[in-house]
Order: structure tokens, then C-alpha cells, then sequence
């Protein structure tokens, strides 16, 4: 895409699927979830594209795969390298990094038979990204597979030009991958490819770069606004609170003396519990008169009592079966479906074992809560730090003696000593036949080794030693020191990036940190979910038998059970008839107690009148003083005084109650039940008490509060004030780079960045509203104020970060025309209009770039037609000059002047295969661009053109 290209085709053959595809490759994302807002898929109408039709349309079976082959030239050195994308599981996309070409690759995906005589070719039959990844992986040591956003990032947006390693796979060098930057480059790739975009899209593109661009702490707004509004309100119900407890003075004096008198009347209480525990030790004996009547009852029950368990036992047993029969039939339904669960996720690794499959998930399930810890706990990260340091020497150590292996290959025992001894040693050990000392064996060393190998008497498939049979091992004895010091590499390299990003992430945004740990924890538990199901797998198909058995067995119980209980059931109503009639007799024997349950009776009515008491009761095994009489009038004494103290204590809880509804203390939720502890009512006092006694300190602390908190605002207006000079500043700097440049008929043009009013008018109604050395609190006015400006900013309190893209409504520009001296405002022409954005987007693209770099990259037109034809002779150059190349798309019928015009061209309509990955896409193109040029002059362009990229920079990607 270094050439302006053109796509012609007829309609809905995919041509706008090729153009917009580009930036699956550009942006850091490895799923559609939230498709609209990072990629802005539109079809030609500008209806958006959900996250289900993005990820069908561009990945619609397993066998799809997306490569974009990229060149760069770093110190004047051309490097190469592609990048795979596959389907995932869950609207999820993985990648593939290689340094090989596409050429190198071509035949894993797609094949062209010897009797094909077009040379169109077919799919590769049974095409796997497991096996494509192996097989990319043995060619190319350095070829990876990325699915973490922040390893993506790294690798995508690496700057540091001076590092082949580092560099391998960057497509847009960023001066800093900061979130704020990498978002900017969202926006900017984006209006790449929909130039004609509203001010809306611009403005989102400026502020994003505004505020990656503040470079002091004190530039980013981090006003928690909702706790600056909580702490005045706070104030104020402080300030109340005083004022309502000075005004409830009387209540609280006459609540003072209730609780005195309270105090003199309450040990009623416990002369009723003596007196009531008394009458019922003297009924119980009475008691003893009526128990010949209750032993004939009980004989009676003693034969009704094994026919009524057996009825019960076997009730119990007939629900039990009937429940385990529901049990059985339910489980086996789960059981089967778990079974077909663990199939299908098994299904997905290929012929994988399950124990393979579970050190897999394992390994994923380690990984995954490491970094879940290092993201939530600073000392787990310090420690994960750790661990990758740890690592990473560890590693480095291995590189290094795996190289000097290499280097010492040839002195390996394997090459020094005969086949029949390297095999003795393997079966001792398979570590010794890897043995390498570095330098030719000297003869003592091999009499050594060959005497001690005649201690083992060789039998064929076995040695044996001094009565002991040691079977001969067939572990192969080869060792690939390569492949084994590229994966040491590669584990090198990532522990590297990983522990890089941690040590940074002090500077990430919560948010961001946020999401990722929302996508760590999803990763866990789909890992753990996963490894359940295989784990059980074996254990729930020998389990379904069991659960058959159950069912069986159960049946049978039921069957068998039901006719002996109605056997039973008739000899139990016989028996309780019996036991009724006497039941009758005993009845008239307890009227000789009716004069001790009389008085009793009077007692038990106070009893359930004061839930307290009965508390009290239920606590006190015994009377711990003698009653001064049984008699009804000692009984009426005590209820009297009970009143009385029944009366002061329920004026005294509603009192208390009050003050705590009115939140002047703090209560035990036991004052609000039936019947409070004393212990309750005595502590809630005893606060009240206390809150009194300090409302003189109460008022003087409240002052002192209320004025550190006005102090606080003028930091506030500090930090508004430093965000609304950036904006100026940012927009001053955009207006001096367009200075001298013109566009068709524009002489002068001037970018506005337009502020929402409630945000620039926010800092003189601040100055206007409050006084910071005052000890009262300041207007309502003020606060209505703030807490509007709060809510349009801060989103009713979801973040306090105030940023760029909510006070930057949009962008505009104003323009002088050749021969007129006033500026206009008016909206130009959709040519012009993108012509100015593009403009704008190589300024901004200029601050996102890393030094000394030049990247190249497409402006995306979905229909050529939609310009003028005349517009094209200046506008390609227009774009060519600004540092990008036109990509667009037309039909067969655009015309060969505009197809001359723009020079390469494909034809992606031309071929189709009788063998497509799917069958609904058959078209294929094949080979490079055509164009108006022969091929010799076309690599002379080719060439001199990218000598012109090394010209002015000292590197280029």
C-alpha cells in the first residue's frame, strides 16, 4: 500500500471487506466485543456493523485467516515480516507474528495443483493455525503468538529504532505508548480511512492527543468532585446536627430525671421472676398426684410407638427413594451434558491427550492468576517482578550454556564413544548421554567409563548387575540444541516484556487496569471451567452407570413399601383411640390443681405482657430469693410496681429511640426490637450523656472544618485553569503549522477547538462564589453551581478524572479564499474538506511518531466515484506530498481515466476457485498490480522511490 491503488470489481464482491480489513492489523484490539466503537465498520449506506456480523463477516469458519505482509527499512536494511489473524472462540481474533514473507508461507494456506492450468489454486485441505504456527515456528525461530493487548502494544508500537529485536514487528513507532496515545492513533487511523468525517470524529481525535500531552500531574484534573460535594454535605448535616441537639435540650433534662426514678423502681423485675419461678416448682409437685393416669397413657403409647416409627421409617424411606429416584433421573440429564461439554472443549485441541490438554490449562490457570495478582496487589507485583527476574537469569544462564553446547558439539559423548555405550549411559540416565566436555576424551577416561559399563552384563533388552535387571531405555538420545535454545529466547523475550509492563504500571490508568483485570479474571475462570470438565470426564461416564443402578434400585423400594404401610396405618388409629379415652379421665384428675394454677394463671398474663421477663426467665434456672408470700395481693404489688417502671421505661425508650432516629448517637439494633436489654438502655444513655457534654467542642472543630474545606477550592480553580490554557496552547500550536499552507482555492486556514460553555464559563462563576478564608459555609448558589458542572463532567460520580474529549465538543475550521480578505466559516466541498483533514491528520500523526521515523500509511476511499474526476490530477499529489497513498475502490465502470490517473490497479473479480475456504466466496486474485507502466519502469519506481523514503531521516518504517 506504498503506491496509490485502486480495487475494481463489480458490486458486493468484497471490495470494501479488503479496504476496511487494514485496520484489524493497525489497531492492538484481539476481539469485535464493543466492533462499533474500535472499529467503526459502516457498510456503504453508513448503517454500523455489530460485533456479530464483523466477526462472521471477516472470520465466518475455522479455516479463515487474515496476513498483511509489512516492510520496513531501519539504517538503510529492508526487514519483512506478516502478521496472521485467526478465529477465536467468543468473537475473538488471535495473531501470528513471522519474519518470513508471505511468499514463504503462501503454499500453508493455499495450494495450486499441478493440473490447474489457470494457476488459480485452492484451499489447503484441513487447514489448522495449530499446525500452521508449528510449522511457521520450525522455519522461523522468531515467529510468535500474541493474545495479550498489552504484548500486542508493545510489539505494534515499539520505538526504539536502534533494536533489531525490539523493532520486529512495530508497525506505528510511538514516542510513548501511553493509553492516551495509543487511543489517539484509534482516532487518527480511523479518520484514515472515512476522511470526510464529522467534526465530531476530529474533535474526539484532538482531545485525545490533548490529554496525552499533559506533561505535569497538576495538568490532569483528578477532582474527586463527588467527595468535595459529600464533604460539604457533610458539614451541613454537621452543622444541623448541633443545632437540633441545642434545640432538644429540655427533652434530653426531663429524659434525665425518667431515668432516675427508672433506676429506684426496676428491681420489680426480679421479685416477679422469683415469685413466678416459685409457683411453678410447688405446681410440679401437685403434678406428682396425676402420673398413674399418664402411666397408663404411656403403655398404650409404647405399643402405638414402634408401629408409628415403623410407618415413619418407612415413609421416610419410600420419600427418600422417591427423591433419589428424582435425583438419579436428574443427575444422569447434567451428567450427559457435562459429558458432551467435555467432548467438545476436548475436541478443540485436535489429538491432544487429557492429560496434555490439562498441563495446558494449568499452565493458563498459573499464569492468569499471577497477573490477576500483580495488577491488584502492589507486593504480589513486586514479587511477580521478582519471579521474572528470577526468570530471566535463569534463562540466560540456559542461553548461554545451550550455546556453548553448540559451539562444543562435536565433543558430545554421543560423537566420542560407540553406539553401545551411549546407550548404556542413556538407560543409567538420560541427562549422561547429553554429556559434553568440551575437548576429546583422554584414554583414561574411556577405560574408566568402559570398565564400569563391564560391571553390567549385557542380556539383549536388558543389563543386569549383580543380580539385578535393568531394562534397556529406547528414550532417543538426539537432542535439537537449536530449537531448544530458540525457545529459551523466546521465553527470554517475553518475561522481558512482561516484567517491563509491570514496573510501568504505575503510569496506566486505573480504568485500563481495570479492564484488564476484568479480562484476566474471564480468562481464569474459562480456564478453570474448561479444565472441570475434562477433568470429570472419565469419572461422569463411569458415574452414568451408577446413576442407572440408582434409579433401578429406588423403583423397587417403592414398589415393595407401599402395601406394608396401609397394614401399618390401621393398627395405629386402633392405639390412638385407646390412648384418647383415657386421655379423657386424666383431664378431670388435674381440676385438684386449679387454686396453685389460678394464681399462676394471673402470673403467666404479666409474664406475656413484658417480653423482658420472659427473657429473664428463660436465662434464670431458680429462684435466688424467696417470694414474701404466694398471694394474690403480693402478686398485684408487684404488678403495680411493674407499671410503673413498664410506663418510665417505654418513655425512656421512645426518648432514646428519638434521639437515634434523629442520628444525635449510635444504638444497638436491640433497642428498636419488642423489648430492649437494660444493658442497651443504659449504654444509649450513657451516649447521649456523652454527646452533650461535648457540643461546645463539637461547634469550635466544626468552624475549623468548614474552613480547610473552602481552602480546598482554590486548588480547584488551579488545575481548571491549567486544562483551559493546554486547550489554548494545543490550538495556537495546530494554527502556526498551518500557516503557508493552501488548498485548492484556500489561501489561509485557521483550526477552531470549540469548549463547552459550561466548562469556560465554570472559572469566573468560581471566583465570583466563594471566599476561602471564611469559617461558614459557603452559598447554596455556588454548590448548585458545581454540582451541575459534576454532573455533565463526571458522570454522576463513575469517574473524577476530568478529560479532553468531554469538554472538546468539536472541531472546526475558518478559511481565506483567493481574493477575499474576510475569513469564512462555511463548510467547504467533501474533496476539500478532506483534504484539510488530512492536513490535520499528518500534524497530529507527526506528534504521536516516534523521532527520526516516517511511517507511510493508506488513505482509505471506499468509492473513487465519489470525487470529480477533474479533482484527481491534484488531489493524488496532494496526498503523496502530505505522506500517504490513496487506497480505494471502484467498479468497472470508473472510467480508464481515473484508473490511469491513480496507476495500480486490481482486478479482485477476475478468478474463482472451485475450492474456496468458503463456499459463498469464490473470487480470487493472484499476483501483484497491474498498471500503466512496464515492469522494468515499474521497479525503477519501485526502487528510486524507496531511496526517496531514507532521504532526511536517519531511519524509516
Amino acid at each position: 500500500m506504498d503506491k496509490h491503488t485502486i480495487l475494481l470489481g463489480e458490486g458486493n464482491v468484497g471490495k470494501s471487506s479488503l479496504l476496511n480489513c487494514i485496520r484489524l492489523f493497525l489497531l492492538p484490539e484481539v476481539n469485535f466485543n464493543k466492533a462499533k466503537d474500535k472499529f467503526n465498520f459502516r457498510s456503504s449506506n453508513g448503517d454500523e456493523y455489530d460485533k456479530d456480523q464483523s466477526f462472521g463477516h471477516y472470520f465466518p469458519t475455522k479455516y479463515s485467516h487474515l496476513i498483511i505482509e509489512v516492510e520496513k527499512v531501519i539504517g538503510g536494511k529492508k526487514y519483512t515480516h506478516c502478521q496472521i489473524l485467526s478465529r477465536g472462540n467468543n468473537l475473538a481474533f488471535e495473531r501470528i507474528f513471522t519474519t518470513l514473507a508471505y511468499n514463504d508461507i503462501r503454499s500453508l494456506f493455499w495450494q495450486v495443483e499441478a493440473d490447474d492450468h489457470y494457476h488459480i489454486g485452492s484451499r489447503v485441505d484441513k487447514l489448522s493455525t495449530q499446525e500452521v504456527f508449528a510449522k511457521i515456528k520450525s522455519q522461523d525461530k522468531f515467529c510468535i503468538t500474541v493474545k495479550d493487548p498489552q504484548k500486542l502494544k508493545d510489539l505494534m508500537y515499539a520505538r526504539d529504532i536502534l533494536s533489531d529485536v525490539a523493532m520486529r514487528y512495530s508497525l506505528f513507532p510511538l514516542n510513548d505508548a501511553s493509553e492516551e496515545n495509543i487511543e489517539s492513533l484509534r482516532a487518527l487511523i480511523l479518520m484514515l480511512f472515512d476522511m470526510k468525517t464529522s467534526n465530531k470524529a476530529v474533535a474526539k481525535a484532538v482531545a485525545n492527543l490533548i490529554e496525552a500531552e499533559k506533561k505535569e500531574t497538576t495538568d490532569a484534573l483528578q477532582f474527586d468532585i463527588q467527595s468535595f460535594m459529600m464533604a460539604h454535605d457533610q458539614l451541613k448535616e454537621e452543622e444541623q446536627k448541633l443545632t437540633d441537639i441545642e434545640n432538644k435540650s429540655n427533652e434530653y433534662n426531663e429524659l434525665t430525671q425518667n431515668y432516675a426514678r427508672y433506676s429506684e423502681l426496676s428491681s420489680a423485675e426480679s421479685q416477679f421472676v422469683d415469685l413466678y419461678l416459685y409457683l411453678e416448682n410447688a405446681i410440679q409437685t401437685q403434678s406428682h398426684n396425676i402420673n398413674e393416669s399418664a402411666t397408663r397413657i404411656k403403655n398404650y403409647q409404647l405399643q402405638l410407638n414402634p408401629i408409628s416409627a415403623q410407618i415413619k421409617e418407612h415413609n421416610q424411606n419410600i420419600f427418600a427413594a422417591n427423591k433419589a429416584l428424582s435425583k438419579a433421573i436428574s443427575t444422569i440429564e447434567k451428567t450427559n451434558k457435562d459429558i458432551n461439554k467435555a467432548e467438545a472443549e476436548l475436541n478443540l485441541y485436535g489429538d491432544m491427550s487429557h492429560t496434555e490438554v490439562v498441563e495446558i490449562l494449568d499452565e493458563d490457570i498459573s499464569s492468569s492468576y499471577e497477573k490477576i495478582q500483580s495488577l491488584k496487589d502492589n507486593n504480589a507485583r513486586q514479587n511477580r517482578i521478582v519471579k521474572l527476574q528470577n526468570q530471566i537469569d535463569r534463562y540466560t544462564i540456559q542461553q548461554q550454556q545451550l550455546e556453548q553446547d553448540i559451539a562444543n558439539a562435536e565433543y558430545t559423548l554421543v560423537q566420542q564413544l560407540p553406539s553401545d555405550t551411549i546407550t548404556f549411559l542413556n538407560t543409567l540416565n538420560h541427562q549422561l548421554s547429553f554429556a559434553n566436555p568440551g575437548k576429546l576424551l583422554r584414554d583414561q577416561d574411556r577405560n574408566a567409563i568402559n570398565n564400569f559399563q563391564q560391571l553390567f552384563v549385557d542380556q539383549g533388552y536388558s543389563y543386569a548387575f549383580f543380580g539385578q535387571e535393568i531394562r534397556k531405555s529406547n528414550t532417543p538420545n538426539n537432542r535439537d540444541l537449536a530449537r531448544e535454545l530458540d525457545n529459551i529466547k523466546s521465553e527470554l523475550l517475553a518475561d522481558i516484556s512482561e516484567k517491563k509492563s509491570l514496573e510501568n504500571l504505575g503510569a496506566e490508568n486505573p480504568l485500563i487496569i481495570e479492564k484488564k483485570l476484568a479480562g484476566l479474571e474471564k480468562e481464569l475462570n474459562e480456564s478453570l471451567r474448561i479444565k472441570q470438565l475434562i477433568t470429570d470426564l472419565n469419572e461422569n461416564k463411569t458415574a452414568i452407570k451408577i446413576y442407572a443402578n440408582q434409579q433401578r434400585e429406588n423403583q423397587q423400594i417403592l414398589d415393595e413399601l407401599t402395601p406394608v404401610i396401609a397394614k401399618l396405618s390401621a393398627q395405629q388409629t386402633e392405639l390412638a383411640s385407646l390412648i384418647e379415652t383415657e386421655r379423657m379421665t386424666q383431664a378431670q384428675l388435674t381440676q385438684a390443681q386449679s387454686q396453685l394454677l389460678s394464681v399462676k394463671g394471673n402470673a403467666d398474663g404479666t409474664k406475656q405482657a413484658y417480653p423482658k421477663i420472659q427473657r429473664q426467665l428463660e436465662q434464670q434456672t431458680g429462684c435466688k430469693n424467696t417470694p414474701e408470700a404466694l398471694t394474690l395481693e403480693y402478686l398485684q404489688q408487684l404488678q403495680t410496681n411493674l407499671q410503673a417502671v413498664e410506663k418510665l421505661r417505654t418513655k425512656i425508650i421512645d426518648t432514646l429511640k428519638a434521639f437515634v432516629t434523629d442520628k444525635f448517637v449510635d444504638a444497638d439494633n436491640d433497642l428498636f426490637s419488642a423489648s430492649p436489654m437494660p444493658s442497651v438502655i443504659h449504654a444509649t444513655f450513657i451516649e447521649l450523656k456523652r454527646v452533650y457534654e461535648e457540643v461546645e467542642d463539637q461547634r469550635l472543630l466544626l468552624r475549623s472544618k468548614t474552613k480547610m474545606h473552602n481552602e480546598s477550592v482554590s486548588n480547584y480553580v488551579d488545575i481548571l485553569d491549567k486544562n483551559f490554557e493546554h486547550i489554548n496552547r494545543f490550538e495556537n500550536q495546530l494554527n502556526r503549522a498551518f500557516k503557508g499552507i493552501s488548498i485548492n482555492d484556500l489561501n489561509e486556514i485557521e483550526v477552531s477547538i470549540h469548549i463547552d460553555n459550561r466548562f469556560s464559563n465554570l472559572i469566573k462563576e468560581i471566583h465570583k462564589s466563594y471566599n476561602e478564608f471564611s469559617d461558614q459555609t459557603l452559598s447554596e448558589q455556588f454548590y448548585i453551581r458545581l454540582q451541575a458542572f459534576s454532573d455533565a463532567f463526571f458522570k454522576n460520580g463513575e469517574r473524577n478524572k476530568l478529560v479532553m474529549s468531554d469538554i472538546i465538543n468539536e472541531v472546526s475550521y475558518r478559511v481565506k479564499k483567493d481574493g477575499h480578505d474576510g475569513w469564512q466559516t462555511k463548510q467547504q466541498s467533501t474533496s476539500t474538506t478532506a483534504l484539510i483533514n488530512l492536513k490535520l491528520v499528518r500534524m497530529l500523526l507527526a506528534k504521536l511518531r516516534a523521532d527520526s521515523c516516517m511511517v507511510q500509511l493508506p488513505v482509505i476511499m471506499d468509492e473513487a466515484a465519489n470525487i470529480n474526476v477533474d479533482q484527481y490530477e491534484w488531489l493524488l499529489d496532494d496526498i503523496r506530498e502530505s505522506g500517504f497513498f490513496l487506497f480505494t475502490a471502484g467498479t468497472h465502470s470508473s472510467g480508464a481515466e481515473l484508473v490511469h490517473m491513480i496507476g495500480h490497479h486490481y482486478d479482485v473479480d477476475a478468478l474463482k476457485t472451485a475450492k474456496p475456504y468458503t463456499k459463498e466466496r469464490t473470487r480470487v486474485v493472484w499476483g501483484g498490480p497491474q498498471a500503466f507502466i512496464n515492469e522494468t519502469d515499474f521497479e525503477d519506481y519501485q526502487n528510486d522511490n524507496q531511496i526517496e523514503l531514507l532521504e532526511g531521516t536517519d531511519e524509516t518504517i
